[in-house]
């Protein structure tokens, strides 16, 4: 491990991992001497540190940290990040709403404390970087590293005391829309134009317009050389797996992933089957469940009530195992499967992961392990850990939402979540199973209908910004105006300011029910 000790973009020393001795330097600049380091020294562990901080530096945790090559952490001893919260206004995903009292994914580095690996570092131009300060390097290569199987994180653990602040330097209007420009396709700097304007009365045409000098000919990192291999003398024989299945009406599909369950190089346990029938003394329509023989044991329970919250969530409760597969009851996949995730997500160091799942017609591509921004709760393996801890938001029941804010339930635990592409799956997105009953929303009958849906809403305020969200608004109210008959913007505009309102206040009273 090398420690670069640096203030105020210049480098004050740079020692071994014991801090004891020095080493040599041709340049004060931190970024010059972060590329120098990562040709001197290769495979090696590069840390930099605010010289205030250094006392404070968690020396003990640092291998725990970064466990595997890929792995690039920081943490920000101040509340706002280098790059402002407008980045808001053009992602959407779970990084930039950071969780700082756990480890949590992001691509928001911060120069106060930090490492990666030197061969990390290799895989990026230093050309790319003329004249940018520390701070943009960092975010920039976090950025780019995470899309090609770079893992970041906001770890207060590289720190003592987390509590101690440094001098702190926020990214200028113009350096916000260069690196807007940098990483964004250009319409996104245009969105924060507006939105700037629309939500907090600034306008900010001048770095708007300079950004459009910005070079986007940006190089891209290839960690090909770097890609964790599952270790095939990784053993999974001793981990134990429950798989739960919610269904409906599907006998067929539900047959055939059974099927494909018990032909599994890793059997499950358990198969914990929750079959929904609003009919009041209805019958099990799953007669094959007795008939014949299955190799692990199959906990099976009827109800009259439909909802795939409130049924993973009874399978949650039933659970045995160390691991937790959640599945379809309309999915495919090979004999594999679960042996080939469990070993990618023993070598990551993993405790959550989404399987790729894809339909007959969707492009199949392999991809490297990667941080995944979102959460299937029909195609993804948990620890039981994870499990015993988190339960699905049944104010999501009967809407959309539930598959992600899980997901951030469990970023929130301090756990990260994996996309895993070299186990297929495939969905057959079957047709709707018989004995649904036709859902009445509370919000059905109103003159005003709330937009987006309510649990929409909810999702997006229990889980993202006020930029994230100021921002989704706009681009709904600009694609949804392409839907519309009634051309004239301005009556459009008063109306779905109308439905926007409702939308929140049945947002929040889904919220309510379930308190």
């Amino acid at each position: 491990m090398i420690v670069i000790l640096q203030k105020e973009h210049k480098v004050i020393s740079v020692f071994n991992q014991s801090l004891e001795n020095e080493i040599q330097i041709s340049s004060d600049n931190v970024v010059e001497v972060f590329f120098d380091l990562a040709k001197r020294f290769r495979n090696t562990l590069i840390v930099w540190c605010d010289d205030d901080l250094k006392e404070f530096m968690n020396i003990t945790e640092m291998n725990t940290i970064f466990h595997h090559k890929l792995i690039m952490a920081s943490f920000n001893t101040r509340n706002s990040y280098y790059i402002h919260e407008r980045i808001g206004y053009v992602e959407s995903s779970p990084f930039v709403n950071v969780n700082k009292d756990v480890k949590y994914p992001t691509w928001l580095m911060s120069r106060c404390i930090g490492g990666t690996n030197s061969d990390v570092l290799s895989c990026f131009n230093q050309n790319d970087y003329k004249n940018e300060t520390f701070d943009y390097v960092l975010n920039s290569i976090a950025k780019r590293g995470m899309a090609n199987g770079l893992f970041c994180y906001s770890t207060p653990k590289l720190l003592t005391n987390k509590r101690i602040a440094s001098k702190h330097f926020r990214a200028s209007k113009y350096e916000l829309f260069k690196f807007i420009q940098s990483h964004y396709k250009s319409r996104w700097a245009f969105l924060v134009l507006f939105n700037s304007l629309m939500y907090e009365r600034r306008l900010m045409v001048l770095p708007f317009l300079m950004s459009f000098f910005t070079s986007k000919r940006l190089s891209k990192p290839n960690f090909e050389d770097l890609k964790i291999v599952a270790n095939k003398n990784i053993s999974v024989g001793n981990s134990s797996i429950d798989v739960i299945i919610p269904t409906i009406g599907r006998k067929e599909y539900l047959y055939n992933v059974l099927r494909d369950l018990a032909n599994q190089t890793l059997l499950p346990k358990n198969v914990i089957i929750i079959e929904q029938n609003p009919d009041i003394g209805s019958k099990s329509d799953l007669d094959y469940l007795e008939n014949q023989s299955w190799p692990f044991h199959i906990k099976h329970t009827l109800i009259n009530k439909n909802g795939a919250c409130n049924a993973r969530n009874m399978a949650l409760k039933q659970i045995e195992s160390d691991w937790i597969f959640m599945a379809d009851d309309d999915i495919r996949f090979e004999k594999k499967a679960l042996e080939i995730a469990l070993k990618e997500m023993t070598s990551y160091g993993l405790r959550a992961a989404t399987l790729s799942c894809l339909r007959k017609e969707d492009k199949k591509t392999e991809k490297s392990t990667l941080q995944w921004n979102t959460f299937g709760s029909g195609c993804s393996i948990v620890s039981k850990s994870i499990a015993e801890q988190i339960v699905f938001d049944i104010a999501f029941e009967h809407g959309f939402g539930e598959d992600g804010d899980y997901g951030m339930q469990i970023r929130n635990l301090g756990e990260d979540i994996g996309y895993i592409s070299k186990c297929r799956l495939l969905h057959l997105k079957a047709p709707m199973g018989g004995f649904r009953t036709k859902v009445i929303q509370p919000w059905q009958d109103e003159e005003i209908q709330p937009k987006p849906s309510p649990t929409i809403m909810l999702f997006n305020i229990k889980n993202r910004t006020k930029q994230q969200i100021l921002g989704y608004k706009t681009l709904l109210f600009i694609k949804f105006f392409t839907k519309q008959k009634n051309k004239n913007i301005f009556i459009y505009f008063f109306e779905m300011k109308k439905r926007w309102k409702r939308s929140l206040y049945w947002a929040n009273e889904l919220k309510k029910s379930v308190l």
